[in-house]
């Protein structure tokens, strides 16, 4: 089984003013990339393809509409959720439009656990907003127990594990955490069986595990380091995975977001994660 990953792609109409995070966002060339990241992604032979968040920069229906086009020349499977910048006015405007659309490829993530390969299932995370607060929770929170025995792969776009310390030991913006960010991650570490998150947000490259957690954060489609990811679960039997993050086109020259190497592999020892 190998998954491609691309997030935060914060596509936004033509002639949108300059904007940017840890580098300027570069939204004159973000539709080719993510044309060219998909097709980058099926040349090396993924099985399917997730996206996870910041489809747009606005959260607005024409944006998410082109968006869901460019998914939807996909030659494989395509699953998407929302990010924070997608939730104008609520998470039913992106089911919307991919089920207007109308591309077999792109379907919404479900939010409890499906078959992704013979041994994994697959999980997307959804958010919504805080009531009263400019932050987002995990709404329904996952609930683990009900899960069953072996491993699940948590799409996300916010990060369960915390990246605050790293990002700010490294000089990096922080883009804040679920408000329930304790409560999700708690839950997740409790379980005995192996659980892998991949997150964007962030627009950092970081890998980490704690307990029965791992937990790759990728990289921004819209801004340097313009990367898309590679997930490679065939040895799994090993209970291996590993991962290549590759820039899509040339990286802007300024802040390097990338907090681990580009290439990971990482070994499930029946207790917790190794590198």
């Amino acid at each position: 089984m190998r998954l491609g990953i691309l997030t935060d792609i914060h596509l936004a109409p033509a002639g949108n003013p300059d904007d940017g995070w840890h580098n300027p966002h570069q939204f004159e060339t973000v539709r080719e990339r993510l044309a060219k990241s998909i097709r980058w992604l099926e040349t090396e032979g993924v099985d399917r393809i997730a996206v996870l968040g910041d489809l747009t920069h606005h959260g607005d229906e024409p944006s998410l509409r082109e968006v869901v086009d460019i998914l939807g020349t996909s030659r494989v499977p395509v699953g998407v959720l929302p990010g924070n910048h997608d939730l104008t006015p609520d998470i039913a405007t992106i089911h919307g439009v991919i089920e207007a659309a109308g591309h077999d490829a792109v379907e919404a993530l479900s939010s409890h656990p499906v078959p992704l390969d013979g041994a994994w299932r697959v999980a997307g995370l959804p958010i919504e907003r805080a009531p009263g607060a400019a932050a987002f929770v995990a709404s329904p929170a996952p609930d683990p127990d009900s899960w069953g025995e072996g491993p699940v792969l948590v799409l996300s776009h916010f990060p369960v594990l915390s990246l605050r310390e790293e990002c700010v030991e490294a000089g990096l913006k922080f883009a804040g955490d679920l408000v329930n960010v304790g409560e999700v991650a708690g839950s997740l570490i409790e379980r005995t069986a192996p659980t892998f998150v991949i997150n964007g947000h962030l627009h950092v490259r970081h890998a980490a595990s704690r307990g029965s957690v791992l937990q790759a954060a990728c990289g921004a489609q819209v801004e340097s380091l313009f990367e898309a990811t590679l997930v490679d679960f065939g040895n799994w039997s090993r209970g291996r995975i590993t991962w290549t993050s590759t820039p899509i086109g040339d990286v802007w020259p300024g802040v390097a977001p990338a907090l681990s190497d580009a290439n990971q592999a990482w070994t499930w020892d029946g207790a917790g994660w190794q590198t």
